[in-house]
């Protein structure tokens, strides 16, 4: 089967992943839920119409509409062993439990396909992934998808980062302000730094130019 262009197809759905947008992935902003920042129009928005994006998605040819009896990771691995066959044989996806999540891990093929500039395009696969799986759930169940070892990478950068700020912090006696960051990234940050006793960590801004701030506990 010939490859066929996951950002043309997540285009096709409202989600946009060029240069002019981002698809954030679900985030925690001080360490509380919050909605996922996904840029998305029509009839993809409303909570009560993730059925008709699913739909939407099957139309597009992705992953096809997903039997209603499947358990939440089955429900995560029938649709993206669909899509990535669609996408390229090449790759493959390994599917668990982790805790309260579900997390999918794609190997082979062209990593850098999937992820997408800055993460954009791993961000709306991500969207899509919870959109299908929690279609009707009363527990909402998170789908954490990690392609090639990305985001362990991504992850690791960001708490080398935090720690790095923590001690200017304590250095300085001064607050530090990070780049701006996707919800993901912040919560990586406010996670490495929650059981640092002398420094805390608060998000501020707005949109793409919100970011994490640390400052001295007292």
């Amino acid at each position: 089967m010939a490859e066929r262009d996951l950002d043309s197809y997540l285009e096709g759905l409202g989600i946009d992943v060029d240069d002019d947008g981002s698809a954030e992935e679900p985030m925690l902003r001080d360490l509380e839920e919050e909605p996922e920042e996904v840029e998305v129009e029509g009839e993809v928005e409303g909570e009560g119409e993730i059925l008709d994006m699913e739909t939407a998605m099957g139309a597009y040819g992705i992953g096809g509409v997903i039997p209603d009896d499947l358990d939440p990771r089955e429900r995560a691995e029938t649709f993206l062993v669909h899509l990535l066959l669609d996408l390229d044989a090449a790759y493959s996806v390994d599917v668990s439990d982790r805790e309260d999540e579900i997390l999918a891990e794609i190997s082979g093929g062209d990593a850098g396909r999937l992820i997408g500039k800055g993460g954009r395009t791993l961000a709306a696969l991500e969207f899509l992934s919870n959109a299908v799986v929690n279609r009707g759930d009363a527990d909402p169940v998170r789908v954490v998808i990690d392609v090639g070892g990305y985001k362990r990478r991504r992850d690791e950068r960001l708490r080398q980062t935090a720690h790095r700020a923590a001690g200017r912090v304590r250095k300085s006696a001064q607050e530090v302000e990070l780049e701006p960051m996707s919800g993901a990234e912040r919560r990586i940050v406010h996670m490495a730094l929650a059981d640092e006793e002398d420094v805390i960590t608060e998000s501020t801004g707005e949109g793409r130019a919100r970011r994490v701030v640390v400052k001295p506990a007292d």
